[in-house]
């Protein structure tokens, strides 16, 4: 009987050492009979009660649950553009940064590209450059903006602009899924050209608060502007109006 002990001690120790402290404790009591007996016929009978195997579960968070921090994740992203003003319909975009989701502020920086061709040129493509900072006002709300440069490049010219962008967003939150909205009004700034404005609507899902690695992000702009200025035509007397989508995947380390 002093062998069975042995042998059965060392598997409990054996299987606390890959389960954890937590479970190996409920694991021992658990497998630990409440008597042993010896049957009349001899030595080394079969225990009084019979042993039950319980590991408990480790505890995770919840994937939709708010996850702040103040340690900058970098992210990666790619999709497709749908555009109009002047451009093809359709591009490839693709892009790099970071993200801070604290508990007072969120913070984004970023840069990516795109290669959308202008039907005049039948070539470019476009790069951007943007910093944002909000703070958070609860209840999943935050408000802030920030700044932003974009430089359209074709073999014939080129246009580029610096500009300020504001606005306001929530973040949603539920037991199967999470979600982030935001709305921004990006502001002319530099761009003397054609004087380029409008807002943007974006979606996040899931919302980055959480602390899930893959997402849907998309973008709906639309922008108001005039025809390109040219000497002795500032071509302000005509006006436009043009739309543009943004669809992307997300992958945040």
């Amino acid at each position: 009987m002093d062998v069975k002990i042995a042998c059965r001690v060392a598997w409990i120790i054996s299987l606390w050492l890959m389960t954890g402290s937590a479970g190996g404790q409920q694991l021992a009591s658990s497998m630990m009979p409440a008597a042993w007996s010896e049957s009349e016929g001899g030595v080394g009978a079969a225990p009084a009660a019979s042993a039950t195997l319980y590991v408990s579960p480790a505890s995770s968070p919840e994937p939709n649950s708010v996850h702040y921090s103040l340690w900058p994740r970098p992210y990666v992203d790619g999709g497709l553009s749908l555009m109009q003003g002047g451009y093809f319909p359709a591009a490839g975009n693709m892009g790099a940064g970071v993200n801070i989701e604290a508990l007072r502020f969120i913070a984004l920086a970023g840069a990516s590209a795109d290669d959308a061709h202008k039907l005049d040129s039948g070539t470019g493509h476009d790069a951007y450059i943007e910093a944002r900072g909000f703070l958070r006002l609860g209840q999943g709300w935050y408000a802030g903006g920030g700044a932003q440069w974009n430089k359209l490049t074709t073999d014939a010219y080129s246009k580029q602009a610096w500009r300020l962008a504001f606005g306001a967003g929530k973040d949603l939150f539920r037991d199967t899924f999470s979600l982030r909205a935001q709305a921004l009004y990006v502001l002319p700034g530099t761009d003397r050209l054609n004087a380029s404005q409008g807002p943007e609507i974006s979606l996040w899902w899931p919302s980055p608060a959480t602390n899930h690695h893959l997402f849907y992000y998309q973008t709906i702009a639309i922008y108001g502007a005039h025809q390109t200025s040219v000497p002795g035509d500032p071509g302000t007397n005509v006006r436009y109006v043009n739309a543009f989508a943004s669809f992307a995947v997300m992958y945040r380390f």
